[in-house]
């Protein structure tokens, strides 16, 4: 499996995605802040992070060409740990450094280095540098009215020319990511929605390492 289908499946999740947030106790913007300064504010706090998901993809005509659900942890700097349900089961682990890919129905484990691409994807959001948001994304508030109180949405275009997506969206409630959308170079829709949210949970270094299942076939991708 390549780098880049690992990037689809991650992004298919949303990555978010992956990718989701936040601190408690925050005001929404005020006076002439800016929206990059917002959503930093919002996700700066953040140390880790994890949620059930359930992800929707849709061609560009608007068609379901997938649901699934799944679970997801996210830990700075740069762990995450991502999981859809059987049928279309996978799990996708890092530890900053290396990747497990396990699709458990090809019986396959294949082990990369964390490529430094993986910056310019929703991943940064939830386990990279918040500072580093404003080097890959032009960030605006999503749909604004005028007249109305700034609502705490945002849409991110990614600045770089080899982003596997045109677009996306980050809708929250009060503080708190609930919801995200990504339009890929495909046109395809990816809807994103978290329940059960928890910001800062107590998670574990061990959640963020994978020992492949016995059987499995271990694909060996990385420099070393």
């Amino acid at each position: 499996m390549s780098i880049q289908r690992m990037m689809v499946a991650l992004k298919q999740l949303s990555w978010v995605c992956v990718v989701s947030v936040l601190a408690s106790s925050l005001a929404f913007a005020e006076g002439d802040e800016t929206a990059v300064v917002h959503l930093s504010r919002l996700l700066k706090p953040l140390t880790t992070y994890q949620a059930d998901f359930e992800q929707t993809l849709l061609s560009a005509q608007g068609q379901t060409l997938q649901n699934v659900k799944g679970q997801m942890k996210a830990k700075r700097p740069g762990q995450f740990y991502w999981h859809t349900e059987p049928p279309l089961e996978q799990t996708v682990v890092t530890d900053g450094q290396r990747v497990w890919i396990h699709d458990p129905d090809l019986e396959q484990v294949t082990i990369q280095d964390l490529a430094q691409q993986l910056s310019a994807t929703p991943a940064l959001l939830l386990s990279g540098e918040v500072g580093r948001i404003e080097e890959a994304y032009d960030v605006s508030y999503a749909n604004p009215q005028p007249g109305q109180p700034v609502r705490p949405d945002f849409m991110l275009k990614p600045k770089g020319t080899e982003s596997l997506f045109q677009w996306l969206t980050l809708h929250f409630v009060e503080d708190t990511l609930y919801a995200m959308s990504l339009v890929d170079t495909l046109g395809q829709k990816t809807l994103l929605r978290f329940d059960n949210p928890k910001k800062n949970p107590e998670l574990s270094d061990a959640l963020f390492q994978f020992t492949p299942p016995p059987g499995a076939d271990v694909i060996e991708q990385t420099a070393q």
